[in-house]
């Protein structure tokens, strides 16, 4: 069968209405949601609940997390927590999958963090096996996946995320959710080539992909990156993206579902609104019309072991919390660089950080850290 195409379900009232006549016209092929993003049972929208119930009742939902902090060096209450929501979760919905965000949480809370990548050494490697073993525990024989992060301080960090995100899924027979947008703003922001990036992951292990739109802020920290791309999820899919998906899906032989991501506070307008549209029509056409046929791909239901005791790395923590802190409390680019020089920091390669980046992850963790 081909891939189903679908929307990453948004609990805001402009999402429903700019998505409504699409479920009107049974165009929705599935949904995904992302089961952690509304902090309180109580403030889910009843139609929300009533979507919910009627695609995971036809196998058409999805669950993605974005809270758990996998590669948090240090294991923490909330992890455990968020493991036993995720537990109730989907025992209340049969979902057809779950998946996680790469990289760790900026906020010790994690509903106000934003994901920021780790270097891929040892260290972080035992740390992210660690915790994606919990989490498969945790689902129990469902499929579990990553997603690639869009953010990177480095060029290297762009690079060796293929790798990472391999070796990452390797011990829980996992997947990856392959999502474009992010990967065009790491070719734009370090200009690389998109495909190249992409031709680094384990495209046989892509069974989900991610489209989006972003948008644009100008920085003056750096004379490389004079603009730089950020995944906000509120503007049009760039025209790019629209180009490679054939290319994209014929290098990944077992997709199986593609889902439309923009935030239902950005669908504010009439214009927008029908843009979100317009733009789910013509993922929709691209994937029906360039996917062939294929057999459903299968993920392994072996039981993981893992050790009692969670896996904690504390100089690798102390690190990950003092670059959290300089990126919260430093006036600019300039000073969290001085900083982070100044602490001669064992596990990440400062001296590659690109300045504008650097502005860019202090703006995100700002934001959210409110």
């Amino acid at each position: 069968m081909k891939p189903l195409v679908g929307l990453a379900l948004m609990h805001e009232q402009e999402f429903l209405r700019a998505a409504l006549s699409l479920f009107a016209a049974d165009e929705v092929e599935l949904l995904e949601w992302s089961f952690d993003t509304i902090l309180y049972e109580k403030y889910k929208p009843e139609w929300l609940h009533q979507l919910l119930r009627e695609y995971s009742s036809k196998g058409r939902l999805i669950g993605h997390g974005v809270r758990y902090s996998l590669l948090d060096a240090k294991w923490t209450r909330r992890q455990s927590g968020w493991l036993n929501k995720l537990r109730k979760e989907v025992n209340r919905y049969p979902y057809q999958h779950i998946t996680e965000h790469f990289g760790f949480m900026t906020s010790s809370d994690f509903h106000k963090g934003a994901p920021l990548p780790v270097p891929f050494n040892k260290h972080s490697l035992r740390i992210g096996i660690d915790r994606i073993k919990r989490l498969k525990d945790a689902i129990g024989s469902l499929p579990l996946g990553i997603e690639n992060l869009a953010f990177s301080f480095s060029a290297a960090d762009v690079k060796e995320q293929g790798a990472f995100l391999a070796e990452l899924i390797r011990p829980v027979d996992g997947f990856l959710i392959l999502d474009l947008h992010n990967v065009y703003c790491q070719a734009e922001n370090f200009k690389i080539d998109i495909l190249e990036i992409i031709r680094s992951y384990p495209l046989d292990k892509v069974r989900e992909i991610h489209i989006s739109g972003g948008s644009w802020k100008n920085s003056i920290y750096s004379k490389e990156i004079k603009k730089v791309r950020r995944d906000t999820h509120d503007e049009r899919v760039p025209e790019q993206l629209f180009k490679i998906l054939p290319d994209v899906l014929s290098l990944c032989p077992n997709i199986a579902y593609v889902i439309f991501e923009r935030l239902g506070n950005s669908l504010q307008e009439e214009e927008e609104q029908e843009q979100f549209r317009k733009d789910f029509r013509r993922i929709k056409s691209i994937v029906h019309r360039s996917s062939p046929d294929k057999k459903a791909s299968t993920v392994s239901e072996r039981s993981i072991p893992y050790s009692k005791a969670p896996l904690n790395d504390l100089s690798f923590y102390k690190e990950q919390r003092f670059l959290s802190k300089t990126i919260l409390d430093a006036g600019d680019p300039v000073e969290a660089l001085l900083r982070l020089k100044k602490e001669e920091l064992k596990y990440w390669d400062v001296d590659q950080w690109n300045s504008s980046m650097l502005e860019t992850a202090m703006s995100i963790a700002k934001k959210w850290d409110l």
